[in-house]
C-alpha cells in the first residue's frame, strides 16, 4: 500500500499544501520546528486511528475553524481518494471516493501505518498504558474487527467502575446493587478475556519479529516480551506467548471471574476495578551479547541506547508482523530517527528502509541525504512544500 499524493488544508501549520510521494523512500528534511513530523501525521491519520500526540482538536491550524486532508492511495489493484475534515468538537468524519463512510474506522481497512518518532521511547521506559495500547493497536491493525472487543471493554470498564463508585453497594441496602455488579462482573470477565486473548496472539506472533530486529540493530544479545498480569499465573502468560495458537479464552474467563470474586470487597472498599487486562503491563526482557545471561528489564536496567533499540526493534517487528499477515507492506513512518542514533545504527537503518515498501523519513540532520542515499527529497520550511 502507499500514498501516491497528499494535499492538506489549514493542518497543523500547513495552509494549503501538496505533494506527490514515491513508492520507496520519502526522505523530510528541514530545519526544526518546521513542519516535517505535522507532515507525516497527515499521513498516519489516514489509517483511522487518529493521531499518534494529539487530540484532533489540536490539527486544525490556528485561527481556523476546520482542517482537510485529501489523498489519493493504493492498495494492490486499489485506487482510492481519501478526504478527511477536523472541526474541534465535531470529531472527524471521512469520504472514500467521495462517499461518506461511518466516522473514521473505515479506513483502517484500506491504509496500514507504523510511526516511530522521539517519544515512541516511551514504550520502554514510559507508564504501562502506553504499552498497552501499543499491542492493542497492533492487534486492530492484524484484525480490525477487534475494535469492537476493544470499545464494548472500554464501555463495560467505565461502567463497572462507576457502580462500584456508587455509594448503594455500601450497607445493607446494597442487595440489589450487588445484584447488578454481578452483572458487570460477567460482561467484565468475558469482554476482558477476549482483550487479553488478542493481546497474547499479537504479543506471540510479534516476539520473533522484534528479537531479530533487535539483533540487527544492536549487533547481538536478545530481546523477549512477557504479559505481566495480576489475575493470570505467569506460567500460562508464557506458555501463550510461547504457543499463540494454545491461548485458551474460556480459561481466562474463568480466571478473571475467580479473580474478580477474591478481591470484590476491596474493590468495593476503594470504587475501582483492581483486576484485568486495564493494570497489565508488558515486560521487555533484554539478554546482553556479552556478561550475564539473565535477561534485564530494559525500563530498568539498560541505556537509553539500548532502550531507544528496543523501540525501534518493537516498531520494525510490528512492520514485519503486519506485513507477513496481510500479505503487503504497510507505510513505515520514521520522525527524526538519525538524531538518536550512533552511526552504525544510522547505517543499518539506512539499508533496511530500502526494502521495506513506502517509507516517509523526517530528518533535521545535515548528512541524513547522505545517509539515506536514494529516495524522493521534500524539503519543508515553514509549513511550504518544495520537492527535491
Amino acid at each position: 500500500m502507499q500514498v501516491d499524493r497528499l494535499e492538506l488544508e489549514d493542518f497543523r501549520n500547513y495552509e494549503r499544501q501538496s505533494a506527490a510521494f514515491a513508492p520507496g523512500i520519502n526522505l523530510i528534511v528541514g530545519r526544526n520546528a518546521q513542519g516535517k513530523t505535522n507532515l507525516l501525521e497527515a499521513v498516519y491519520l489516514l489509517g483511522g486511528l487518529g493521531s499518534p500526540r494529539s487530540a484532533d482538536a489540536d490539527l486544525v491550524r490556528q485561527g481556523c475553524d476546520r482542517a482537510v486532508v485529501h489523498a489519493e492511495v493504493a492498495r494492490g489493484s486499489r485506487r482510492v481518494r481519501v478526504d478527511i475534515e477536523l472541526r474541534p468538537g465535531r470529531g472527524a468524519r471521512a469520504l472514500l471516493n467521495g462517499s461518506p463512510i461511518s466516522g473514521t474506522r473505515a479506513l483502517k481497512e484500506l491504509v496500514t501505518t507504523v510511526f516511530f518518532g522521539p517519544d515512541e521511547l516511551s514504550l520502554i521506559k514510559g507508564s504501562p498504558d502506553g504499552r498497552r495500547r501499543f499491542v492493542d493497536e497492533v492487534a486492530m491493525k492484524l484484525r480490525p474487527a477487534r475494535d469492537a472487543v476493544r470499545r464494548e471493554w472500554e464501555r463495560v470498564l467505565r461502567q463497572r467502575n462507576a457502580l462500584l463508585k456508587s455509594a448503594p453497594l455500601r450497607g445493607s441496602a446494597g442487595t440489589s446493587a450487588r445484584a447488578t455488579l454481578e452483572v458487570w462482573d460477567e460482561a467484565f470477565a468475558r469482554v476482558g478475556a477476549e482483550l487479553a486473548a488478542a493481546r497474547f496472539h499479537v504479543l506471540g506472533r510479534l516476539a520473533p519479529y522484534a528479537a531479530k530486529r533487535y539483533v540487527g540493530i544492536a549487533g547481538g544479545g536478545d530481546l523477549h516480551l512477557r504479559y505481566a498480569s495480576g489475575w493470570l499465573e505467569a506460567d500460562v502468560s508464557d506458555a501463550w506467548i510461547a504457543e499463540p495458537d494454545t491461548v485458551d479464552v474460556e480459561l481466562a474467563r474463568t480466571t478473571l471471574e475467580r479473580r474478580i470474586d477474591e478481591v470484590r470487597e476491596r474493590e468495593i472498599e476503594r470504587g475501582m476495578s483492581l483486576v484485568g487486562p486495564q493494570r497489565d503491563d508488558v515486560d521487555i526482557l533484554l539478554t546482553s551479547a556479552s556478561g550475564t545471561p539473565t535477561p534485564m528489564d530494559a525500563r530498568l536496567f539498560a541505556s537509553q541506547g539500548d532502550q531507544r533499540t528496543c523501540a525501534l526493534a518493537l516498531k520494525l517487528g510490528e512492520h514485519d508482523l503486519v506485513t507477513d499477515a496481510l500479505g503487503e507492506q504497510p507505510i513505515l513512518l520514521l520522525d527524526d530517527v538519525f538524531s538518536e542514533l550512533d552511526p552504525a545504527r544510522r547505517s543499518w537503518l539506512a539499508d533496511a528502509v530500502r526494502s521495506i515498501g513506502q517509507t516517509f523519513i523526517s530528518s533535521a540532520e545535515p548528512g541524513a541525504i547522505e545517509a539515506v542515499g536514494e529516495g524522493r527529497v521534500i524539503e519543508v520550511d515553514g509549513g511550504v512544500l518544495r520537492v527535491g
